[in-house]
């Protein structure tokens, strides 16, 4: 017995190897087949990908609200339609044809039919006009590729676990990582898209993280690219991120990434849109090369196990009769030791690793430790697998490679992944800190300064205590920017930045909202005199000199603090709230003296709740109708012919009667209200003049009585500004050249970077006039370098006082010098228009020669005038 069982035992154990040989052989085959289905399923994803792009892409134009966000115009719509209509059949047809392919593959034939079915039901939707909004209708479009994506992962285990070399394995390595990118690419831009529609929302920073992810997603995938085995695919793999369309597309998003731009031109998020495309189509042609070379290496693989079956049943016969002769010698000895061996082999091959005892004669501990390795490295294995899966990378486990060239394989793929997910983990946190902080100081910025804010007042509620924010706005900083430069300026920020983090306490939080604005966050506030005395040295550190480095060398500077304080008992308030009330204080601390700490209180409270009423009954006003747009003429001083009409906002507030601008015009200045007020404004008026242009029989490419619109700072910094202009004037069928924006002196002081818009909207023939000039402080010599055709004269200077008639008579002399024209504004007395006669000042406008004037009033008094103003 102890001869014809060891001999019965060994001949399975041929048998057994044949049999697994012959497995191999066949599974091989399998390997190969499950390949070619895992990346024909890729390839079907990534069509169903790019027809979800092209799906958002006709979404946005058709959705008004997407195309204010993304900057669309109707023209560029109606320009595109065809373009549009040609790429959805070329999408469609390029799906079917992918997933078509992809049933007729056994590995993948279920997942595509399913697909099939759900893309027919998503296209009816599409084509029936009753698809959903963009964001469900992308969560319809991506199951279809969830489903796939899932079927891929099960076809490319079952292809990695029959595969038979380590070769083989890092073929389907290296077709998993192009596929990766592959299901990237399209998502990407999806989301990009995403968020730029609903950038100005609530949504907007949610989508803008969910875009974040998917970028992050797609850069990963292309770093591990350089992983890949195969040279030549790694060197074709590599080349995708290096072509012209893959610039231009990471052009774009990696500006975005970085919170440059919002959103792009027309004609670059077109080419944005066709270069994902072209991307995503190279990349599935190297996908393909990648299928390629895993199928040929499975089939190589199978060769080979078909020659080891039949060299393994020779060696087995072999194996059989000498062991047969070894065993009638040494069976008894051995018996025991192979029967142990045998049962601590049985419990590892049922995933159990025990300790295999090393006893018996020579063979038999040969055989035993060589088990006993077997089991070390698969102990090895398993903890590495335990400290991935716990998230722990710096466990010096994962450092420890296996034995033999399927040790380094395996090794290799570890290395690979825990490096992948380092590099995921710093590219999150530098993501999540580039989101939340101001790059200029490395201080939270404003979005991280109201989250803060919530969370303490949260806590606070909880507490029962008192939550403090002060609300430091700098003095005289911007007279650093235009003495020394805006290097000097970015010093300034930095070194106040620093000097308030040493005068806060610990716990307390220094946050940068923007400009020269600071704030500190400040718990568990035992008394307002704390925070008061915290604002005072507040003051006392920023205001102390500074020495700043500039191109002409070290240069002294000095700026001052105003600090409103703001106090929220258990919570009381929200974030925003609490931020405008210490907004309030400050404000009152910069029109009573700056340098100076005030507290808000209930006068402030009154203040605050009062303009929120007004806010608040303006935008209702604005959508119920409240608001008309009187008309008051302008006419030459010397002919005293019509030449145009200032456009003057009134609100007929339900209560209070008729308001003019000074009593609403502030309020919607501190908020978005004002660009929504600018705009109906301007569209009302550029339509007025379009209809009395119209009723006249005017050709609309000639000139002539003009419309003037006044145009707030905050509304000229958009920079789709011109773009709404320019469609605002086709719709009404109006010259650019009868279009006067009116900008206040102050804004352009302030705002120096209102020239590139200014200078923008001239180019395109629309004329800019500089309103009330005179109470801002632009230099005579600089008015020739500013981008503006006309000055209007401020009314304050139009008196009796000798002084002010020079003055008047200066500024007429200097524009004209400059090239310029000058309408004198506020003209309430006949003396006065004499005065400007005999100044030659160009135009005038005020009660003297009419009041503001209805539209139909005003119309009457166009006709007549529009003789004298073509002629002229």
């Amino acid at each position: 017995m102890l001869v014809v069982l060891p001999l019965s035992s060994l001949t399975a154990f041929a048998v057994v190897l044949a049999v697994r040989a012959a497995d191999s052989a066949d599974a091989s085959t399998t390997a190969a087949e499950q390949v070619r289905a895992y990346g024909q399923l890729a390839r079907a994803s990534a069509a169903v990908d790019q027809e979800l792009l092209v799906l958002v892409v006709a979404a946005a134009l058709d959705d008004p609200a997407a195309r204010t966000a993304l900057g669309i115009t109707p023209q560029f719509t109606d320009a595109v339609a065809d373009e549009l209509a040609e790429a959805t059949g070329r999408v469609r047809a390029e799906t079917n044809t992918q997933l078509a392919l992809a049933v007729g593959l056994p590995a993948s034939a279920g997942a595509a039919r399913t697909a099939q079915s759900q893309v027919v039901a998503l296209r009816a939707e599409v084509d029936a006009g009753t698809a959903p909004g963009a964001t469900a209708l992308r969560l319809g479009w991506t199951s279809v590729s969830d489903r796939l994506h899932e079927r891929q992962n099960a076809v490319v285990v079952s292809a990695a676990s029959a595969a038979a070399s380590t070769q083989t394995v890092a073929a389907i390595r290296d077709v998993r990582l192009v596929a990766e990118l592959t299901a990237g690419l399209n998502p990407d831009v999806v989301d990009y898209l995403g968020w730029l529609v609903l950038a100005g929302t609530d949504d907007g920073p949610a989508r803008q993280w969910q875009w974040l992810q998917s970028h992050s997603a797609v850069e990963l995938a292309r770093a591990a690219l350089t992983s890949l085995t195969d040279p030549r695919l790694r060197a074709a793999a590599v080349a995708l991120g290096a072509t012209p369309e893959a610039a231009t597309v990471e052009d774009v998003l990696s500006t975005a990434a970085q919170e440059r731009v919002v959103a792009p031109g027309l004609l670059q998020l077109q080419r944005t849109v066709l270069a994902a495309a072209a991307v995503t189509e190279q990349t599935n042609t190297v996908l393909a090369d990648a299928v390629d070379v895993a199928a040929t290496s499975a089939a190589a693989d199978g060769r080979r196990a078909a020659a080891e079956r039949d060299a393994t049943v020779l060696a087995a016969v072999l194996a059989v009769l000498g062991t047969g002769l070894v065993l009638a010698l040494v069976g008894r000895q051995v018996t025991r030791a192979l029967r142990r061996l045998s049962d601590q082999a049985d419990e590892v091959s049922q995933g159990r690793l025990v300790d295999v005892d090393v006893a018996g004669p020579r063979e038999v501990r040969s055989v035993g430790r060589a088990l006993g390795g077997a089991v070390g490295s698969l102990r090895r294995v398993q903890d590495q697998a335990r400290a991935v899966a716990r998230g722990d990378l710096a466990d010096p486990v994962l450092d420890e490679p296996l034995p033999g060239p399927l040790g380094e394989v395996l090794h290799a793929s570890v290395e690979q992944l825990v490096t992948s997910l380092r590099q995921r983990d710093r590219l999150q946190t530098a993501l999540s800190h580039q989101a939340a902080h101001d790059p200029l100081t490395d201080l939270p910025n404003r979005a991280r300064a109201l989250e803060l804010t919530t969370s303490a007042l949260h806590r606070a509620r909880r507490a029962g205590a008192a939550t403090g924010l002060l609300f430091v706005d700098l003095d005289g900083f911007k007279g650093v920017n235009d003495r020394a430069g805006h290097a000097a300026g970015d010093a300034v920020l930095q070194a106040v930045g620093a000097r308030m983090r040493e005068q806060a306490r610990a716990g307390d939080t220094v946050c940068r909202l923007g400009g020269d604005e600071f704030v500190v966050l400040v718990e568990a506030v035992a008394d307002v005199a704390e925070l008061v005395a915290l604002g005072e040295r507040l003051v006392a550190a920023v205001s102390e000199p500074l020495v700043v480095a500039t191109a002409s060398g070290p240069r002294p500077v000095a700026v001052g603090a105003s600090v409103g304080v703001a106090v929220a008992q258990d919570g009381e308030v929200d974030g925003d709230e609490l931020l405008a009330q210490a907004d309030a204080a400050v404000y009152r601390a910069k029109h009573t003296g700056r340098g100076r700490v005030e507290v808000f209180d209930d006068r402030l409270r009154a203040d605050v709740d009062e303009r929120r009423d007004v806010e608040e009954a303006l935008r209702r006003g604005l959508a119920g109708g409240e608001l008309h747009v009187l008309y008051q003429p302008v006419l030459d001083v010397a002919s005293g012919d019509l030449v145009g009409f200032e456009a003057l906002a009134r609100w007929e507030r339900p209560g209070a009667g008729l308001l003019t601008p000074e009593a609403f015009v502030p309020v919607a200045e501190q908020s978005d209200l004002i660009c929504e007020l600018d705009r109906w404004v301007l569209r009302s008026a550029v339509d007025q003049l379009g209809a009395w242009r119209a009723a006249a029989g005017l050709p609309v490419d000639t000139d002539g009585v003009r419309v003037a619109v006044n145009l707030s700072a905050r509304t000229l910094s958009d920079p789709r500004i011109t773009d709404t202009v320019v469609s605002t004037l086709a719709y009404a069928g109006v010259p650019a050249a009868c279009l006067v924006l009116e900008v206040a002196e102050s804004a352009v002081v302030e705002s120096p970077v209102l020239l590139t818009q200014l200078a923008a909207l001239r180019a395109v023939g629309v004329a800019v006039a500089l309103d009330d000039f005179g109470t801002g402080t632009t230099s005579i010599g600089a008015l020739r370098h500013l981008p503006v055709d006309t000055l209007k004269v401020d009314g304050s200077f139009l008196s009796a006082d000798p002084v002010d008639q020079q003055l008047v008579a200066l500024m007429v002399a200097t524009a004209h010098a400059s090239g310029l024209t000058v309408v004198a504004e506020g003209v309430e007395h006949a003396d006065v228009l004499t005065r400007l006669a005999a100044d030659a000042c160009d135009a005038a406008q005020g009660f003297h020669l009419s009041a503001p004037l209805p539209a139909a009033e005003a119309g009457l008094l166009f006709a007549p005038g529009l003789d004298a103003a073509v002629r002229g």
